[in-house]
């Protein structure tokens, strides 16, 4: 059975509730917030409790469809990552492990062992990758914020896998189908700042993200007429900017 509520804690209930949006690439309307327990002050700062609230999904978040993958940025020297373009990974079902889904199942389950995450690990063979999808509690300590816990168990997974030489396809790992509502969500977020571009005349910068969520920018924007779009920054604050215009878009803009 997939989980489909999470709690979490913070120093105020809106800290808690905003820690959930991040790390499970939701919005405020996808989730109903119960309170378990209200924040309280120690005496002289000591002994205090933080807030600790219970997050459940509103409606059905199924993952169905197929994948389609955006050639890997170059030159860059980051970790193989999962960029979803119209379609969607499909909601996994029993598989035969066969020789290439075999192995990154292995590793998935002894890492997540190692971390003691109870959780279920399925694999799906598609035609130029293996997808290894996790289900289960404690999914949101998985993926980290802002996916960054998951992207490393996957760079994890294909280093493993490719220096024994096992696996030659490239291995995406998901958790609950969150790669495909952060997704969703950053090219909502990408599409309402070209607009806001295109209305100002302004540049934008966006937050620093992984060359797997600067892709999804860039091929979001590349037809939007009025605005242009360049990766920029260094290491972890790598991020992308948006600029009024209308320059030559057949390529994301990853210099």
């Amino acid at each position: 059975m997939k989980e489909r509520s999470w709690e979490y804690v913070g120093r105020t209930v809106e800290e808690a509730t905003q820690t959930a949006l991040e790390e499970l690439g939701l919005e405020p309307d996808d989730i109903h917030v119960e309170i378990l327990e209200e924040p309280q002050k120690g005496f002289l700062g000591l002994g205090g409790k933080e807030a600790r609230i219970r997050v459940d999904l509103i409606g059905e978040w199924e993952v169905q469809g197929k994948k389609k993958q955006v050639k890997d940025e170059t030159a860059t020297g980051e970790a193989p990552e999962a960029v979803y373009e119209d379609d969607e990974l499909e909601e996994p079902g029993p598989t035969t492990l066969k020789e290439s889904t075999g192995k990154p199942t292995r590793m998935v389950k002894d890492i997540l062992e190692i971390l003691e995450i109870d959780a279920m690990v399925e694999a799906k063979e598609r035609d130029d990758s293996v997808v290894v999808d996790v289900w289960g509690d404690d999914i949101a300590i998985l993926i980290g914020k802002g996916g960054n816990t998951l992207d490393a168990l996957q760079y994890l997974v294909n280093v493993g896998c490719r220096r024994t030489g096992e696996v030659t396809k490239k291995i995406i790992v998901d958790a609950e189908g969150y790669r495909k509502r952060r997704k969703a969500k950053l090219e909502k977020q990408a599409e309402q700042l070209a607009s806001k571009v295109t209305s100002q005349r302004k540049s934008i910068e966006m937050d620093p993200m992984s060359a797997s969520e600067r892709k999804i920018v860039h091929m979001a924007l590349r037809n939007t007429d009025g605005v242009w779009t360049e990766s920029t920054g260094d290491g972890p604050e790598r991020r992308v900017v948006i600029h009024p215009g209308n320059p030559d878009r057949d390529v994301p803009r990853e210099t």
